[in-house]
């Protein structure tokens, strides 16, 4: 059974901009954890040894693993082909020669 006991704490979510719960934190991500939670919530308890005592090895990695491109580098890839006219996008049309 996961451990429960932090679950009613509540602080405000600087991504959301409002009120939740540790427990909401905690199993947001497709039951895994928020990968912001280690900022928003240490200092409040000892927030990791709750992860390592309730999460695996690879639960965690896959809830903190870095992605591969941030959304702000994905937006701004995307501008430069908008900018520079990339073919490749889809919905463009062939040059025709």
């Amino acid at each position: 059974m996961p451990d429960d006991t932090h679950d009613a704490r509540e602080i405000r979510c600087p991504q959301l901009g409002g009120p939740v719960t540790f427990g909401y934190c905690r199993k947001m991500n497709d039951d895994l954890p928020c990968r912001n939670l280690l900022g928003c919530w240490s200092g409040r308890f000892d927030v990791v040894a709750f992860l390592r005592a309730t999460y695996t090895v690879d639960e965690l990695k896959r809830a903190f693993a870095p992605r591969d491109k941030t959304r702000f580098q994905r937006l701004i890839e995307l501008a430069e082909r908008a900018k520079q006219g990339d073919e490749s996008q889809p919905g463009s049309e062939p040059e025709r020669t």
